[in-house]
């Protein structure tokens, strides 16, 4: 009764927690928290001056929002309350609707005043033409009655440019959803079905992993569009930030970064731990973005930088931080068993069928094909080099260990280069290398940092998000190195800030990369300290790597049977050693009896 009633108190305080948290993201939400005029019914309500973007890069690399150029003084359609209104982040000049672009601007939008909110709202038209034209203003601006004479079917010649009366066609607001819908769901079932299977391999810690993978998820879908919203895409006009689609596929990115890092503890934090460290991860990911996109002005269509070395390293340091004896007396509840290996498997179909997706969403133009190509062929190199590299360390057997993890490093090493021009060649050539390299480090590397440096990595981490992420980082130091107005045309401004020489983009590039570096071993220290706070139910060695604990575990009505598999067949085993060795010795004893 004693452990019991211990049991209770120590998780009668996660709920209170959670709880708390939650009515404080209500409260914020309410008061901060608005839709995008593109969620709003015709005649929409106007709802701030310049909203976030709508579709493909709208938030830039990486998920950055741009706002509008500044209308010309010349401009008959200029507007004061536009000009002047104040926006958290200005216009990166490498983007094709930058005054500072060769591209050609659009010209601005007509304003109009809401009594409601006191606030304004804009419709954008323009006569640019090409990759730059009103397709590319519709991708950015939620309030744009433009590329209405594409998807109305209207002569390009005529002038719709919408007046304060006009209301956003329905099929303009339509293109917006379904232009990102697919890829976002593609990247939403990475983050709750992908990596929730991929982390069940634990034999005894099933539950845990897809069930604290479910809770962490939905809860930094909310944090992080909260924690955005303030640091990244605040309108100081309006005291608001406005959700999109692309604020949704901002949460996934964000949710990515947090459950990386959770594979580094998996198994040994409570519940309780968990949730404080997303809290606090939430807030150093964000503000490394902020950094990296906005003062940088760094390219990162698949978030190498950003969410993978940031949460990898990270989450290392997090785990070094909390190491304790423990963890070694842990070790035999560690492993996987046939079955458990079996549902791993699925999360890694999943991410790895749906990578490009993740690695595309955020490109622009023609970038977005090449991204989704190269992470194709980089995806089935790794997968290629991954199986023979583990023939070879294994002595010509294949360790699922390997296959579960190495075969998704070339997607995360293609991550920040996809949308770079480096040939099909290049993205196998990336693949392959990274697929070798992270086979390799679950041989070597783990174990060496586990024994020698007291780093225990549950899931390898470092070998499938942070040396692939450094291999992408460092891989657009050389590609940004080589980038020339005759490789990309008229492409280079679209992916790269405009009046940069190679040698600065490769130095940006660097920048960016040990920025992420360094602000996750930061960040990751004062949460690892935070964390080793006795009044978060750290769990003892018996509930390390165990659902006994935190989980009311299934039982068989005859057997008292549970979910853990046996360590040979991968069956059901008993709940309890004692009544698995009675049913052995009945079994030994009927058999002599038969035999007599």
């Amino acid at each position: 009764m004693g452990a019991l009633r211990k049991a209770c108190v120590r998780y009668r305080m996660t709920t209170v927690v959670i709880v708390l948290i939650e009515i404080a993201i209500l409260i914020l939400f309410g008061f901060h928290m608005r839709y995008s005029d593109y969620a709003m019914p015709n005649p929409y309500p106007t709802t701030h001056p310049v909203g976030p973007a709508d579709s493909n890069n709208s938030k830039g690399p990486g998920g950055v929002t741009p706002a509008p150029p500044t209308p010309s003084e010349n401009d008959s359609f200029a507007s004061p309350s536009l000009s002047s209104s104040p926006i958290p982040l200005s216009l990166p000049p490498h983007h094709p609707l930058s005054p500072q672009s060769s591209s050609p601007s659009p010209l601005p939008p007509p304003v109009s005043s809401s009594s409601d909110s006191g606030t304004a709202s804009s419709g954008v038209n323009s006569t640019a033409s090409g990759r730059t034209g009103s397709a590319a203003i519709g991708q950015l601006f939620p309030t744009t009655a433009i590329a209405g004479n594409q998807v109305a079917g209207n002569d390009s010649s005529t002038d719709s440019r919408p007046t304060e009366t006009t209301p956003v066609p329905a099929a303009v607001k339509n293109a917006k959803i379904t232009d990102n819908y697919a890829m976002f769901e593609d990247v939403h079932a990475m983050m709750f079905v992908g990596f929730g299977f991929l982390m069940t391999f634990l034999k005894r810690y099933g539950f845990s992993s897809v069930g604290f993978n479910f809770l962490l998820s939905a809860f930094v879908l909310q944090w992080s569009t909260l924690t955005g919203g303030y640091i990244l895409y605040w309108n100081k006009e309006t005291k608001k930030s406005y959700i999109d689609i692309i604020s949704l596929i901002n949460g996934d990115f964000a949710c990515a970064a947090v459950l990386i890092s959770f594979g580094v503890v998996l198994g040994k934090m409570s519940p309780l731990q968990y949730f404080i460290m997303a809290f606090i991860e939430i807030v150093a990911y964000e503000a490394n973005c902020l950094f990296v996109y906005q003062f940088l002005r760094a390219t990162d269509v698949g978030c190498s930088i950003t969410v993978h070395i940031f949460g990898a390293f990270f989450g290392l340091t997090v785990s070094w931080i909390n190491y304790r004896k423990e963890t070694k007396e842990a070790e035999e509840k560690e492993g996987s068993v046939y079955q458990s290996d079996v549902f791993s498997m699925i999360g890694t179909l999943f991410l790895w069928l749906l990578y490009p997706s993740f690695n595309a969403v955020f490109a622009v133009d023609e970038g977005k094909l090449r991204a989704i190509i190269n992470t194709y062929y980089s995806l089935t190199a790794s997968c290629i080099a991954s199986f023979a590299f583990s023939a070879l360390v294994t002595k010509d057997k294949f360790k699922m260990v390997h296959i579960q993890n190495s075969t998704l490093a070339g997607g995360v090493a293609i991550g920040t280069l996809a949308d770079y021009i480096i040939q099909p060649w290049g993205a196998i050539l990336v693949g392959g290398v990274a697929g070798s390299v992270s086979v390799l480090g679950y041989r070597f590397l783990t174990p060496f940092l586990a024994n020698y440096l007291r780093l225990h990595d549950t899931c390898g981490v470092i070998n499938l998000h942070g040396i692939p992420g450094l291999i992408s980082g460092l891989g657009s130091v050389l590609a940004g190195g080589l980038a020339t107005k005759e490789l990309y045309g008229d492409g280079l401004e679209k992916l790269f800030p405009a009046g940069r020489s190679p040698q600065q983009l490769a130095a940006y590039q660097a920048a960016a990369t040990g920025t992420s570096f360094g602000l996750a071993i930061v960040s990751g220290i004062i949460t690892g300290v935070i964390l080793r706070i006795p009044i978060w139910n750290v769990p003892t060695a018996d509930e390390m790597f165990d659902d006994d604990m935190p989980w009311d575990l299934p039982k068989d009505d005859d057997d008292d049977y549970t979910m853990n598999g046996n360590a040979t067949t991968g069956q059901f085993r008993p709940s309890t050693n004692q009544a698995y060795e009675n049913s052995l010795e009945m079994q030994a004893r009927e058999k002599k009896d038969e035999d007599y």
